[in-house]
């Protein structure tokens, strides 16, 4: 089946149904005489998130600086492995040709470094990443590969589970959502879609059995809204300069509810023009008739605490996601690395993994395997060079015992074999020099 036009809608977030964060630009007269503020056309976007829905983890890709840059810091380490076709002993394979196309292309918009960034990038973020396979068959190779959009994809369990060892009896169906509406829908067979998931699967109760992932993505729900919100107080400040002061009920009457009467409140509005020279037939001044009283406001913006709140929410979410924080800030270069290499040994090479075990069962044909190698990382190769410098000490050291008639070339050999690869059973060719 045509998958790519049912993902016309699909493949991306749509950024006009995020409306950014509005800001008061004009103000407006009413017939009853007053002034009030009006806003620019769309809804106020919201500053808090409940990280626990796939559309809010979403949304704060698109809105939380720290969180996207984290993720995708976490998708271009992805992009640096090497993707190989190998046999069941890790030998590459000279007649998977077709497959080896795929992966440096997997569909017309990418190739494989930009594909499986995509890939890590949702793993981080929402903790599962389905991939949309196109094929003809289920045996056949797929043609393109594409990565869905978590938030419009789901997928529906059978209600059963313990008692179950196919597939096709734990889950019914799985589906994408390919326009605005909830019910316009693709429903995929199992052979055109592959799931990769580094969390912890959930099966609702209800009577659609929606199967979920639990990721720690899901406890950032304070820390992204936090970030949101002081940043647009950040915003306020830079722009317009922060809050001048507070209008207050100035009441002072016995009836505690006497306002300006027309008379009064032109008054005010012809002295203000008269005293500045400000011209026109709107005046550019809030008048109301309410009696209000001003309180100025006269303290340092740095009580705030915006940067601080900025460094915590970014701190909180390299926790949750299991990166160091040396990489995001000024660290020292040992500092760093050392972080690099955590991450990689930590969060990238263990999810590469899973990610080619999903494609290894999903497209691969008998005895093809899908690897991915990160060798010229170049934190990871300072360990090569030691472990180099670790066999060569070992080779002399045997080698030493040997000529000394301490232990046999066998023995040796077998010793060997806990620092490189070799058979100590096999044949040893010696050649002599003359």
């Amino acid at each position: 089946m045509d998958i790519l036009k049912n993902l016309t809608n699909g493949l991306g977030l749509n950024r006009k149904s995020l409306n950014p964060i509005n800001v008061v630009h004009s103000y407006t007269r009413e017939v009853d005489g007053h002034w009030y503020l009006s806003k620019r056309v769309g809804n106020r976007e919201r500053v808090t998130f409940d990280m626990r829905l796939d559309s809010e983890k979403a949304r704060a890709l698109m809105l939380c600086a720290p969180f996207y840059m984290v993720c995708d810091r976490l998708g271009a380490m992805a992009s640096r492995g090497n993707v190989l076709v190998t046999d069941a002993d890790g030998n590459e394979r000279a007649s998977s040709a077709d497959l080896r196309k795929l992966l440096s292309t997997p569909n017309p918009l990418q190739t494989w470094t930009g594909f499986i960034k995509q890939v890590e990038l949702q793993l981080s973020a929402f903790g599962y990443c389905p991939i949309a396979l196109v094929r003809a068959t289920a045996t056949s190779t797929p043609k393109a590969m594409w990565v869905v959009p978590a938030e419009r994809f789901r997928l529906y369990g059978t209600g059963k589970l313990y008692a179950q060892y196919e597939a096709k009896d734990v889950i019914e169906k799985a589906t994408i959502r390919t326009g605005m509406r909830e019910d316009e829908v693709y429903t995929l067979q199992p052979y055109e879609y592959c799931l990769v998931y580094n969390s912890q699967f959930i099966i609702g109760d209800d009577k659609k059995h929606l199967i979920d992932f639990i990721t720690p993505s899901d406890s950032l729900s304070s820390a992204v809204s936090n970030w949101t919100a002081a940043m647009a107080a950040t915003h306020t400040l830079l722009v317009n300069g922060g809050p001048k002061g507070i209008l207050y009920s100035d009441y002072t009457d016995e009836m505690g509810n006497s306002q300006l009467t027309r008379t009064e409140e032109r008054e005010v509005m012809d002295r203000f023009q008269q005293n500045y020279g400000l011209v026109g037939q709107d005046y550019p001044i809030l008048v109301t008739r309410y009696r209000l009283g001003w309180l100025p406001l006269d303290y340092n913006s740095d009580q705030l605490k915006l940067p601080e709140t900025d460094e915590r929410a970014t701190k909180a979410i390299c926790n949750a996601l299991g990166v160091n924080y040396n990489l995001f800030d000024d660290a020292k270069y040992d500092n760093q690395e050392s972080a690099k290499k955590g991450t990689y040994q930590d969060i990238v090479i263990p999810d590469s993994k899973k990610i080619c075990e999903a494609l290894t069962r999903s497209i691969c044909r008998q005895g093809e395997f899908i690897t991915m190698d990160f060798g010229d990382v170049e934190c990871l190769q300072k360990d090569r060079r030691a472990m180099a410098d670790t066999i060569s000490q070992a080779a002399s050291a045997y080698g030493k015992l040997v000529s000394d008639g301490l232990i046999t070339i066998e023995e040796a050999r077998q010793g060997l074999v806990e620092y490189i690869d070799i058979d100590p059973s096999s044949p040893l060719n010696i050649t002599q020099n003359d």
